[in-house]
């Protein structure tokens, strides 16, 4: 086993292997970047909705297959998540409406969609306040809820005559 060209052959070799499964097969990970506005509707008896404008990355080589998604409430003290109801176009628009379905995210892609999240009874009037939130979401064949990203839904004190009586566009970035 002295014969350096055989040491070089087999280490070729598994070079290969490891670049080939590198860049071909492995599962990469999925990455969601906070959302930058949100359209909102707060209430105590009737139904609450959030919608986010989110960008779903996978970093890796094959598809990842997202089956559901939910929000949660982080600071509440009984849970009550979100349901993931609907796909819209355009944020604060009902125009073109399509039901939840799951989707995939292909290798080395960003996708954009527009989740609406619905709860009933909302349980919540809005404050001028910093909510964290999860987005948690179901992948693959798993059955286990997965927190993908984590962000703040803040409420500015000029949203509070709107986002409890009427469903518009609120900005997520914190003034100052």
């Amino acid at each position: 086993m002295n014969n350096p060209a055989l040491i070089i052959s087999i280490l070729a070799l598994l070079f290969t292997i490891f670049s080939f499964w590198w860049m071909n097969w492995r599962k990469g990970k999925l990455q969601v970047g906070t959302p930058r506005s949100y359209a909102a509707f707060g209430s105590l008896e009737g139904r609450m909705i959030l919608e986010f404008p989110f960008v779903f990355f996978n970093d890796g080589p094959t598809p990842i297959i997202v089956q559901n998604l939910r929000l949660v409430f982080s600071d509440e003290k009984q849970s009550k998540p979100l349901t993931f109801i609907a796909t819209v176009k355009e944020i604060g628009n009902h125009q073109n409406r399509a039901f939840a379905t799951q989707f995939p995210v292909r290798g080395r892609e960003a996708l954009l969609l527009i989740c609406e999240f619905q709860r009933e009874p909302g349980g919540m009037i809005f404050e001028a306040h910093n909510y964290p939130m999860e987005l948690q979401a179901r992948l693959g064949n798993s059955k286990k809820w997965k927190k993908i990203c984590g962000f703040n839904l803040n409420v500015a004190e000029k949203s509070l005559p709107t986002i409890n009586k009427q469903f518009i566009v609120h900005d997520n970035i914190l003034e100052g």
